[in-house]
């Protein structure tokens, strides 16, 4: 029994050390590991309309499944941060993206989890995933990330 016990172990210490996970029943987030965190990303284009904050009816299972994730981790956090491509002004991106977390925000509330342990953010079209000029539609920029953290971070 020792025997099988050792690699178990390790061959778990080393998929904890793995840093990018993609979701294979859903295709819709990917997870990533900074230390102790842990951060769902979802892009817009699973998540909403353009230009719209209401979430699309294809998402309410994988917000579910997250909420799941954040449940059994009762006393972390929840960061939601959305953000926007560089179409439009920042004074119009600013809000969409303050909408657009506190959706996913909400969604995550209705699954459960305790709002009080959750923060919404909109960094509009600040902090791109991909740099691009400005007035460019990039599908990659318009993206939600839900950061779960242990609270003395």
């Amino acid at each position: 029994m020792k025997r099988l016990l050792v690699p178990a172990v390790m061959l778990t210490a080393l998929l904890a050390g793995c840093t990018t996970y993609d979701d294979a029943n859903h295709g819709m987030w990917t997870m990533t590991r900074h230390g102790q965190e842990v951060d769902y990303e979802f892009m817009d284009e699973v998540l909403f309309d353009y230009d719209s904050a209401n979430l699309s009816p294809r998402v309410y299972d994988a917000i579910a499944s997250i909420a799941e994730e954040v449940r059994h981790r009762p006393h972390w956090l929840v960061a939601v941060d959305g953000y926007t491509d560089t179409v439009g002004s920042q004074d119009y991106n600013m809000p969409l993206s303050r909408d657009r977390a506190q959706a996913v925000a909400d969604a995550l509330v209705h699954n459960g989890v305790d709002k009080h342990r959750i923060s919404a953010q909109g960094f509009g079209k600040t902090h791109l995933a991909v740099p691009t000029g400005d007035n460019v539609r990039e599908k990659r920029n318009r993206r939600v990330v839900i950061r779960l953290f242990p609270p003395d971070r």
